[in-house]
């Protein structure tokens, strides 16, 4: 009963997206320094998109007093522009009936390299409505807070950053200014506190109801806005953040930082009751950004992006076995389309049929040597065969490496083929050689937002015997909102913390190719 749940709600999605009105649109690709959007439309509208995009990214920037990265250009965050709501939430249930899924406008998966995004061009276009640029800015947000700062963030606080930075706007001189109300959360500001400002300092989002969890984002989003705005108030923040990584219990952090909080609960209840609050524009001269460069998508390459957005969104044993399906069904009339080939590649690869997989790949590189899905996915298949033998020839796994040496020279800042290349030696059985593990921290730096990436950083600064690194590295993820209490990154943390060696070397050694830190 589930497979056939599985199989009608994929033919569904296809059918969505096979019918007259989307063979008849052209689809784009725009490439910025930071995104690579693809959506309907003409190219100007393309362009136009992920022009705000860029200058979302660039205005997080100076308002926060960052610098931008050059090397963000080899790892963008992949944004998928599809059709309308209903695609987002069958994407966000991977064909299966997954609870919460049926409230979700937009989401957003971490991944080494590549992140990628799922919106809608449109929702909620009503004054008090969670609309589709909202969604997506807040789920940048939180790709923005996790690329660029390294410590433990309350609920609160990493929900609250995402809504006060979702709601940015653009304005008609081309700038972009932080600081408008979350209308949003109207309701729920204004119709009772369902949580008190103690009980929302110390929250634990996954333990609250409906009621509770918007009154977190609200609230978050109103002391995030205080805090940030009021003059009284200046520093605090950063303070209380400092004291919470210090290892201060939360509330005594909040009382060192911010005082006596029932004075500040009714504080805030006066902020929000103001006719008019903060807003900082930027200037577009301020906002500088890249050349952005846009092109149409072949009918192979646009008729492939259903089986694109399952196969980047992850899918499972059942649901790869339907995806690859499709994905061969399409890809029959385009055995010269390196694009094409790349993503049926993947989704034989995912569905295991290492031979189907590997000839795809050859098909993509015969067509385009330098595609880097093909090369990745030649080498992942013969780490598979190897493991799969059981290979104790080192010459085989030198070979398998080898593909992800190659996507390494095709652009050494992509964190992926490093990683890969690390992965390879645990697969094998074998120490990582000094060379891996540089490559490993590279891509570390160069994607710290990556859970993956992050849990196997601090595995090797705790093998190196850096504890203090390990624990600030792991921070993030053990205190991850949305991860169970007792997450890996968390129990590392205690054992840290207790200074217990023998227990530390057991647990990385347990899981020392940890897909991630929760």
């Amino acid at each position: 009963m589930l497979g056939i749940r599985i199989g009608r709600g994929w033919m569904l999605l296809a059918a969505m997206c096979a019918g007259p009105a989307w063979a008849a649109t052209a689809w784009q690709e725009a490439r910025t320094d930071h995104f690579i959007v693809y959506a309907a439309g003409d190219a100007q509208s393309v362009r136009d998109y992920a022009t705000r995009l860029e200058r979302y990214d660039k205005g997080l920037h100076v308002f926060r007093g960052l610098e931008s990265r050059p090397s963000d250009h080899a790892n963008p965050v992949i944004v998928f522009v599809v059709p309308n709501v209903d695609t987002v939430q069958r994407l966000c249930a991977g064909g299966r009936k997954k609870t919460g899924c049926g409230e979700v406008y937009g989401f957003y998966n971490t991944r080494p390299g590549r992140s990628v995004a799922f919106t809608p061009r449109r929702s909620g276009e009503g004054k008090y409505d969670l609309n589709a640029q909202t969604v997506l800015f807040h789920e940048y947000a939180h790709h923005f807070m996790f690329a660029n700062y390294s410590g433990a963030y309350p609920a609160w606080f990493t929900e609250g950053f995402a809504e006060f930075n979702g709601t940015a706007r653009f304005e008609k001189d081309g700038g972009i200014g932080f600081g408008i109300p979350a209308m949003h959360r109207a309701y729920g500001l204004v119709s009772g506190k369902p949580l008190s400002l103690e009980a929302m300092l110390t929250a634990d989002n996954r333990k609250l109801d409906p009621q509770q969890r918007d009154a977190l984002y609200g609230r978050g989003w109103l002391l995030t806005h205080y805090l940030t705005f009021a003059p009284e108030r200046r520093e605090q923040l950063s303070r209380y953040l400092q004291a919470l990584n210090g290892g201060k219990p939360s509330l005594d952090a909040a009382r060192s930082a911010f005082g006596d909080l029932k004075q500040l609960d009714r504080d805030l209840d006066r902020y929000l009751m103001k006719s008019q609050m903060s807003y900082l524009p930027l200037r577009p001269a301020s906002l500088p950004i890249g050349p952005i460069a846009v092109r149409t998508l072949g009918p192979g390459e646009a008729a492939m992006l259903p089986v694109v957005w399952r196969s980047k969104r992850g899918v499972d044993k059942a649901e790869a076995a339907q995806v690859v399906i499709e994905a061969r069904r399409i890809a029959a009339p385009f055995a010269d389309d390196p694009a094409v080939q790349g993503a049926l590649a993947e989704a034989e690869y995912d569905a295991g049929h290492l031979d189907l997989a590997d000839a795809a790949a050859d098909r993509a590189l015969a067509a385009d040597p330098a595609n880097r899905q093909a090369l990745l996915y030649k080498g992942r298949i013969a780490l598979r065969r190897a493991a799969d033998a059981r290979s104790a020839d080192p010459a085989v796994w030198r070979a398998a490496r080898g593909w992800f040496v190659k996507a390494n020279r095709l652009d050494p800042d992509d964190a992926e083929p490093l990683m890969l290349f690390y992965d390879s030696f645990h697969a094998a059985g074998a120490k990582p050689t000094d060379n891996a593990v540089i490559g490993l921290l590279q891509a570390f730096d160069l994607a710290p937002q990556d859970e993956g990436l992050r849990f196997r950083a601090a595995t090797e600064y705790l093998r190196k015997g850096d504890r203090a690194e390990a624990r600030r590295i792991l921070a993030p993820l053990a205190f991850n909102p949305h991860a169970a209490p007792d997450n890996a990154a968390s129990q590392l943390i205690a054992l840290i913390d207790k200074g217990d060696a023998k227990a530390i070397d057991a647990r990385i050694d347990a899981a020392p190719d940890a897909a991630d830190g929760t």
